[in-house]
């Protein structure tokens, strides 16, 4: 009993792509049946440059007969996903020890099935953030096209930020700080970029940096501090307060002065030399600074907009990338000052340009579908430097998108972070998936062509259900999200028993609150602080539930309801401290904090892929108003 699988061309995706589907089929098929019977599946890459640019897919099989077309490489290989799907395979977390694969029979495939399917939007992808080893990122990368996504955006130069906070260990002096080289991230780089290349990914990378890079400092190393700009190099850098210096001793916080002339050739050529030097880089993001408020203030850059001469500085590197022969598509950022439109500058070569909608401080309570387009939609706000605050309402961040799209009517997504930590407030992840869903949905009405996920990888506590929603809505905006809940969850824990799960966790969610814990509203609230007790009491009366399945599940299933005790055992932990800082107990809340803190770095050995303990904790004290971060170990 035999399936065959053949591909049509000789190219890496499509070989990997025959190595997959060869793969899951051995794992479902029984093994030594005297049955004769064969099938042959046909794996065909039909690129057609007439076609519009949107991954298309069709799949037939009858009579033992399969094929699976695609326009692109990376098409082919979710095709072969999606006719696993078919079959019954889910795949509910990254890593294969997390899939569940059913048995099935060579019935299947006499059975006649089509699948012709366009996907929804053009952009499908996940941005790195977080703390990640080499295992998380390439298991993630590797689950990416098995639920619907096409992209992977490593942001800097390489990875080197997110490995050196798990490396090191960062705000988790239970672990020994292990050995971490330049060295190491160069051999790690290599391997995520082959992952994204094997699977055929679209490749977008680096995004903040380039300023620091004019005034020679790598962007591989982030959001490096603690240096002093040279004196020579003053004459590059924004004056802000009368002072042209680092901010915070920060190059990728630091903006640069525009009105000066070297400025902008200065930058064009070092993004002209990455984008020569690194042609598998389909989309080249060039932002400028990450901070809000240090815009330079000389006499002359006082006269323009900050977007003004952004899109100045595009339009001669548009230049200059023609002048070299490179066709790298170039993300630019609205984000920060740069949600204020341009009021003289145009891009002039959009067909260069995808535009990325960034709106870091919007609430996680409602979605895009909710606003009332014809009433609550404000005038833009009017810029004055060095004195923004960002918005948080959907309707003024979308006031902002709305007054760049009269001057760019190319292509673009939204940058969005439902999971970089929105999705810390949300403890039940149930209410952060519907957003996601209804957001995603929502995107053709405001004519983005899709979606990035700017997250950690490591957002798998309790469930990665935001992702498989995000990646299968994406993939077809039609999906229903009470089928995909139903999907997931009977797949992650068990036909009879996942209904008490999604129960629960609905119930966690209804009393969490993702503006909360991402200090949006009043910090001290009588009305949080009883949904956060409400919470203490579901995650404690929870436990039997969990043991009566412990006791009756095996394998994937068994692993998802030990993830889901070890969030119920933290949970009441984190909710009891958010509790008494709802109700100003500061405190009995900084008690508490600790006290989940040192649970969960001591637990991180055992359940480092499913939470990020490092990102949680930057986050919580950064918004949420915990003070304690880390402490050393006690001997």
């Amino acid at each position: 009993m035999t399936a065959t699988v053949l591909q049509s061309v000789d190219d890496t995706t499509m070989r990997f792509a025959q190595n997959e589907l060869s793969h899951y089929l051995r794992k479902m098929l029984p093994e030594n049946s005297q049955d004769p019977a064969q099938a042959s599946i046909r794996l065909v890459l039909n690129k057609d440059p007439h076609q519009d640019e949107l991954d298309h897919v069709r799949i037939t099989m009858e009579e033992g007969q399969g094929k699976i077309e695609g326009n692109h490489p990376v098409v082919v290989l979710i095709g072969v996903y999606q006719l696993l799907h078919h079959f019954g395979a889910r795949f509910v977390r990254p890593g294969r020890n997390n899939e569940v694969i059913p048995s099935i029979t060579m019935d299947v495939f006499n059975q006649p099935f089509s699948y012709d399917h366009k996907a929804s939007y053009k952009h499908r992808g996940v941005c790195i953030e977080g703390a990640d080893s080499v295992e998380n990122i390439m298991q993630f990368i590797d689950w990416l096209p098995k639920i619907g996504f096409n992209t992977f955006f490593v942001q800097f130069e390489n990875p080197y930020t997110f490995f050196k906070r798990w490396y090191t260990h960062e705000f988790n002096s239970y672990w020994d700080k292990g050995t971490f080289t330049n060295a190491m991230v160069e051999k790690m780089s290599r391997q995520v970029d082959e992952a994204i290349a094997t699977r055929g990914l679209k490749h977008h990378r680096v995004g903040h940096g380039w300023t620091g890079e004019v005034l020679g400092y790598s962007s591989k190393f982030g959001w490096e501090s603690g240096l002093r700009l040279p004196e020579e190099k003053e004459k590059f850098v924004a004056e802000v307060n009368g002072k042209r210096a680092l901010i915070d001793g920060t190059p990728i916080l630091t903006s640069l002065d525009f009105s000066n002339p070297v400025v902008i050739p200065k930058m064009s050529d070092v993004v002209v030399q990455y984008a020569e030097q690194h042609p598998e880089v389909d989309y080249l993001h060039v932002w400028l600074s990450d901070a809000n408020n240090n815009i330079c203030e000389c006499e002359q850059c006082r006269k323009e907009l900050p977007a003004d001469q952004y899109v100045r500085f595009l339009n001669y590197l548009d230049q200059e990338l023609t002048a070299h022969h490179l066709n790298t598509k170039i993300c630019f950022l609205l984000y920060h000052e740069l949600l204020f439109a341009p009021a003289k500058e145009k891009i002039k070569n959009p067909e260069r340009f995808t535009m990325m909608f960034a709106p870091i401080s919007r609430t996680f309570e409602k979605s895009y579908a909710d606003v009332n387009y014809t009433q609550d939609i404000p005038a833009p706000a009017v810029y004055k430097r060095n004195q923004t605050t960002l918005p948080t309402t959907l309707e003024e961040n979308l006031s902002f998108l709305f007054d760049w799209q009269k001057g760019f009517k190319g292509d673009s997504f939204v940058y969005d972070y439902p999971l970089g930590r929105a999705h810390y407030g949300d403890l039940g992840y149930m209410n952060i998936s519907r957003i996601i869903s209804r957001d995603v949905k929502y995107l053709s009405h405001l004519h983005l062509h899709g979606y990035i996920s700017c997250q950690e990888l490591r957002a798998g506590f309790p469930t990665t259900f935001p992702n498989y929603v995000m990646g299968q809505t994406l993939w077809d905006k039609e999906t229903n999200f009470e089928d995909l809940r139903q999907e997931y969850f009977e797949a992650a824990y068990g036909k009879s028993t996942y209904p008490a799960v999604v129960k629960y966790l609905q119930k966690v969610s209804d009393d969490s609150s993702s503006d909360y814990f991402n200090a949006i509203g009043p910090r001290v609230s009588e009305q949080m602080s009883k949904r956060y007790q409400r919470i203490v009491a579901e995650a404690r009366d929870f436990l039997p539930v969990i043991r009566v399945a412990l006791s009756e599940v095996t394998g994937t299933q068994k692993k998802n309801w030990e993830v889901l005790d070890y969030h119920r055992q933290s949970t009441q932990k984190l909710a009891q401290a958010l509790s008494w800082l709802a109700d100003g107990q500061t405190d009995r809340a900084e008690a508490e904090w600790q006290e989940f803190v040192d649970f969960i770095k001591l637990n991180e050995k055992f359940y480092q892929p499913y939470l990020d303990v490092y990102r949680i904790i930057e986050v919580a004290t950064n918004y949420a108003g915990f003070k304690y971060r880390d402490a050393p170990v006690q001997e």
